[in-house]
């Protein structure tokens, strides 16, 4: 056996053979279509939100959602989601507890159970924030279209189109392209001297979600708002100074231990739901109800304020 050890990649030569370019231009095309799939993910989950807390109500002869209406909407909720987790392929995604970057990447075969266990959720409440799921369906999109093309592609390629298509799904989110890639190379772990090899496909990918996500908003006249976040709209920092930095890091590390201690709380929960998710899932949506039961009686018409 040789102990001589595997000459380096050149990266500069890959990025310049037709192979990588011609790969390029296909994850440019699938990121398109994922982009498209997660604007109209993302687009029919205030719709969701609308018509259950606001046109149903109504319909119903109520000016406003009454204060007990999240208990049933969220026990539902709670019901479909285990339902999924225990009977559709995939179990609606990988585990939260394992993080944007956990589990490796996410099979064609999951996407059913993704998009209906991520519609029930945010479209009924029980969670808040897109990101996994918008992940998850970028990511496993990508893969399906990409093996309609390449079916014997190595599990270098097919990580490097997944890692696109989470890039151009994930960037509705935000309204910058690079801010979505940067989280993405931290929570995906993406490094090395391979790292341009993953990082082109996924930027032109991120660039494509964010036209994408303009482009349609403007088209259609439908509120990005309702679930893409603005950075651009936050007050300004001011003049940094000595002390400031010195916060910074104080609270970075706070922030690292604190959630440290939540991802070991979330991996507790998760295998103390794993033995009965029928019963528990529902619960907990039952819980979550009870909390925003809690916060409308604090602020009346809080129901008003979901947005179309």
């Amino acid at each position: 056996m040789s102990d001589t050890p595997a000459p380096p990649i050149d990266v500069g030569a890959m990025l310049r053979s037709k192979d990588y370019l011609r790969l390029l231009a296909l994850s440019g095309a699938i990121g398109f279509v994922v982009a498209l799939a997660a604007w109209c993910f993302l687009t029919v989950v205030p719709w969701i939100q609308n018509t259950v807390f606001l046109e149903i109500p109504a319909a119903l002869g109520f000016d406003q959602a009454p204060w007990w209406w999240p208990l049933p909407v969220l026990a539902i909720a709670g019901v479909i989601t285990a339902v999924v987790i225990v009977k559709v392929p995939g179990g609606g995604g990988r585990p939260p507890a394992e993080g944007l970057g956990g589990g490796g990447l996410t099979q064609p075969r999951a996407l059913p159970g993704i998009v209906l266990a991520g519609l029930t959720t945010l479209g009924l409440g029980l969670v808040l924030g897109p990101s996994s799921p918008v992940i998850a369906i970028g990511m496993g999109l990508s893969l399906w279209l990409f093996r309609l093309v390449k079916k014997d592609a190595p599990t270098q390629v097919q990580s490097m189109i997944a890692a696109a298509g989470s890039f151009a799904s994930f960037s509705m989110v935000f309204s910058s392209p690079l801010i979505a890639a940067i989280i993405l190379i931290e929570a995906i772990g993406l490094g090395g001297a391979t790292l341009p090899l993953v990082v082109l496909p996924g930027l032109l990918g991120a660039a494509i979600g964010s036209v994408v996500y303009l482009g349609l908003g403007y088209v259609t006249g439908l509120s990005t708002d309702a679930y893409a976040l603005n950075p651009l709209n936050l007050p300004a920092m001011g003049e940094l100074t000595v002390v400031e930095i010195c916060w910074t890091v104080l609270v970075a590390a706070v922030a690292a231990v604190a959630c440290f201690l939540i991802f070991q709380c979330g991996r507790t929960v998760e295998r103390f739901v794993a033995k009965r998710p029928m019963v528990i899932v529902p619960v907990a949506g039952l819980v979550v109800a009870g909390l925003a039961v809690g916060y409308a009686a604090e602020l009346p018409g809080v129901f008003r304020t979901v947005k179309p």
